[in-house]
């Protein structure tokens, strides 16, 4: 999720946004706060090394270059890491994806380099694996990717260098535009696909997209699914290649009842997805950090339902947007202040 989406809009016609509901508590035990990184919007998880990478931007502060973390799990105090690499300039950092591919790792990170205006994925390679001398490995920036069909890029997922998902959250045409359909609610917010070599739009457009994931199921059918905040739901797209190219399927909803932000699998089966009950008290939270703004995590199931299995009004973690679980732990990040909550899931 993005703070400036939503300001001119929000701030001016605060009567048109989903009213503030109260949100009941649904605990996890033993929660503590690893602090450190400004903004954690996005995280990657290297399961088979217990690391979780992290995106990190300062969203509340204007002209803020971003960064990249390292969360090594192993530890019951997971050690927070700075990303051992060198940064493209204006970066400011957004969604996030992870590729491992035999000996080769790579992260997939969207930067507005100009909000608004210029966007791109900044893609960084692992050149030598951890050690004693950089914890993370050395990392290096090998490719920037850019193409207007990236329009306003909020969260990827790449399946291979020649297959990259990507949500858009608004259409094409800068900030007046996006204050428009904001306005009038325009579904204008398209899904983009990289190709290794060309980009083209797989359509589908929403009135503010979000997360977006793809999973192969066991028997090999193949399922793209993509949050839809003001719908607030998740949409399930079959993805068929039988014409030599990808095209998605009609769409099932899967009603949240809450502004749904970037979604993760785990190694059960559950799709993790993160809910902003109230977009005021949402943009109140981006304004002001000692207002909070509830953070709720479901879990979708294979048989796509789903139950609500973390849910705070904001005083543990506030505008939360990523969840993800590892060895019986849920790691929640959030989209403006500096920390991630670990908490246990037994």
């Amino acid at each position: 999720m993005q703070n400036r989406r939503f300001v001119g809009f929000l701030l001016i016609l605060p009567f048109l946004l989903h009213c503030s509901t109260e949100v009941k508590t649904i605990p996890l035990s033993s929660c503590q706060k690893i602090s450190g990184m400004p903004g954690p919007e996005d995280m990657a998880l290297d399961s088979k090394a217990d690391l979780l990478y992290v995106s990190s931007h300062e969203r509340r502060i204007p002209d803020q270059e971003g960064k990249l973390f390292v969360l090594d799990l192993k530890s019951p105090t997971p050690q927070l890491i700075p990303l051992d690499t060198d940064y493209p300039k204006s970066f400011q950092a957004h969604g996030m994806s992870l590729l491992i591919r035999g000996d080769i790792y790579r992260l997939y990170v969207i930067s507005h380099i100009v909000p608004f205006q210029e966007h791109a994925i900044e893609v960084f390679e692992r050149k030598s694996p951890p050690n004693q001398k950089s914890k993370t490995g050395v990392w290096k920036h090998v490719q920037t990717l850019k193409d207007p069909l990236l329009t306003s890029p909020n969260d990827l997922f790449v399946v291979s260098e020649n297959e990259i998902y990507v949500s858009n959250d608004h259409g094409q045409g800068g900030k007046f535009r996006y204050f428009i359909d904001d306005l009038f609610g325009i579904a204008r917010a398209e899904i983009s696909l990289f190709d290794g070599k060309a980009w083209s739009s797989l359509g589908n457009p929403l009135y503010y997209g979000n997360g977006i994931l793809f999973v192969k199921q066991a028997d090999g059918k193949e399922f793209l699914y993509r949050s839809g905040f003001m719908d607030r739901s998740v949409f399930k797209f079959r993805v068929d290649r039988t014409s030599g190219k990808i095209v998605l399927g009609d769409p099932k909803k899967i009603f949240l009842d809450t502004g749904t932000d970037n979604l993760e699998l785990d190694e059960h089966g559950r799709i993790l997805v993160v809910g902003h009950t109230s977009t005021w008290k949402f943009l109140r939270h981006l304004r002001n950090k000692d207002y909070p703004s509830p953070t709720e995590v479901f879990a979708i199931f294979p048989d796509d339902s789903f139950k609500e299995i973390y849910a705070n009004p904001g005083e543990e973690i506030s505008a939360g947007s990523t969840a993800i679980s590892h060895k019986d732990k849920l790691y929640i990040s959030q989209v403006f202040n500096d920390f991630v909550l670990s908490c246990s899931e037994k």
